[in-house]
């Protein structure tokens, strides 16, 4: 009875870890991109900062960001083609 119960939730996990971790990723992608555009308008619009470190911070970590996306194409939606008859 423990050793099946233990096989069963080994399934389970194998079926439910890649949605979890794919939803994970996507949450992250769409706070982070979220956030830096914010930081930019803030920083640009209403705080008129003029330091360029802080700018230069912001570039590297967008594209971080960026290479993160191209190395993770599971995050995109697959759209699935309808066949019309």
């Amino acid at each position: 009875m423990k050793r099946g119960f233990k096989t069963e939730i080994k399934k389970q996990q194998e079926v439910i870890k890649p949605k979890v971790d794919l939803s994970v990723k996507r949450l992250y992608v769409i706070a982070f991109n979220a956030y830096a555009w914010f930081w930019l308008i803030r920083e640009i619009f209403y705080r008129q900062s003029t330091n360029y470190e802080d700018y230069l911070l912001w570039t590297f970590t967008t594209l971080g960001m960026y290479f993160f996306v191209l190395d993770n194409n599971d995050i995109y939606f697959k759209i699935r083609k309808s066949i019309q008859k």
